[in-house]
């Protein structure tokens, strides 16, 4: 059983999977409260990185239940069966127990394969059940209860760190939609908006911060500070954030969708910074590692602070991660020839190609120039 108030995550859906039942009652607050029924087929569509609410489910499949009394013969409930409404029951009395109105308790379920095995005193056994309990009549275990199968489920779960921050599909769209709109280095001319959506998915760009009132300047409350280098991008999705600028130091709140850092990915760099990964291997020879030093030499200083005044949630994009965009967006536009070798860009944390992406070999093909610095005038942030 499962109660209403669940969320439909990856361990209440591995539970289900193990137990091996298709049809499971939900209860609201007491387990004899039976109020809906979902089925196994309820869930074809339902994704766990989404966490949808079990009641948002059953609302809209609305399942209808079937309650039988426990003094009702087993051949009226065989035609209440074959009539197709139902294949399971919830078998009830009524409590005159006590003091207080009588009132209907509920007793347990009975399927239609119940009652075909009283009926022909045989046991039928399906895949979710053992052999081994034929010969003994064993009632599948609860959902709450320790189960016996040890089907291992982990190798669908995506990895603990991709589930931290999660943004809704409309948020996500509309992320996308505002980068490649008002953000002049993320706009179409130079990032496709396939390879955008992408870098946005990433779990290491969606970011979170949380905010502590009792240590209101905690160092991870500072998105940005003064004259620090930083080869990063953000932008507030939801939460408020305090800014202070210039010598005098102004200070002024911002909000959601407010961007900072644009110079930290256009700032230019060593001809022979490359970004790809140096972990992953790559048939192109006109570009190559930069040494660590040349790339603090370029790194981008603000001349303001930016700090968390709530909890954030945010788009953080580094610079390598940009690069690599660039790169992907080039590599897709370019027409597939026998010519062309396959490319697969491969960032420090981020994967923005499939296998089939294809690019020119290197010695045709030079790295993709660094994008002009968007003017200030259009950046709602810093």
């Amino acid at each position: 059983m499962l109660d209403a108030s669940a969320v439909l995550d990856f361990g209440v859906l591995a539970s289900i999977m193990q137990s091996g039942h298709t049809r499971i009652p939900v209860y609201e607050e007491e387990r004899s409260n039976i109020v809906d029924m979902l089925y196994l087929k309820d869930l074809a569509f339902v994704d766990p990185e989404d966490c949808t609410p079990l009641s948002t489910i059953t609302r809209f499949y609305n399942h209808p239940l079937h309650f039988v009394f426990n003094d009702t013969k087993l051949d009226a409930v065989l035609e209440e069966f074959k009539r197709g409404k139902s294949h399971l029951a919830i078998v009830q009395r009524v409590n005159n127990e006590g003091e207080g109105d009588p009132f209907y308790e509920v007793l347990g379920l009975v399927t239609l394969e119940d009652v075909i095995e009283e009926i022909v005193k045989s046991e039928i056994l399906d895949e979710s059940e053992d052999y081994r309990d034929a010969t003994v009549r064993k009632r599948p275990a609860s959902l709450s209860a320790p189960v016996k199968r040890k089907e291992e489920f982990s190798l669908f779960k995506v990895s603990d760190d991709e589930y931290k921050v999660k943004i809704s599909p409309q948020l996500l769209l509309a992320t996308q939609r505002f980068l490649s709109r008002e953000v002049d280095v993320f706009s179409p001319q130079r990032i496709s908006e396939k390879v955008l959506l992408h870098l946005l998915k990433h779990p290491s760009v969606n970011q979170e911060v949380r905010f502590d009132g009792s240590n209101r300047l905690a160092a991870h409350h500072f998105l940005y500070q003064r004259s620090r280098p930083v080869d990063y991008f953000v932008l507030i999705l939801q939460g408020r954030v305090e800014v202070e600028i210039g010598k005098e130091g102004l200070k002024f709140e911002n909000g959601a969708f407010t961007y900072y850092g644009v110079s930290a990915l256009t700032v230019p760099s060593s001809v022979h910074q490359s970004p790809v990964s140096s972990r992953q291997p790559i048939i192109r020879h006109d570009l190559q590692p930069e040494p660590a030093d040349s790339t603090r030499s370029s790194s981008y200083c603000p001349d303001y602070t930016v700090r968390a005044l709530s909890d954030l949630q945010l788009i953080k994009v580094t610079r390598l991660q940009y690069l690599n965009a660039l790169l992907a967006t080039r590599a897709q536009n370019l027409p597939q020839s026998p010519e062309n070798t396959s490319l697969q860009v491969i960032g420090s944390q981020t994967r923005l190609l499939s296998e089939k992406t294809t690019a020119a070999a290197g010695s045709n093909h030079s790295r993709p120039s660094v994008p002009v610095e968007e003017s200030p005038g259009r950046n709602p942030g810093v």
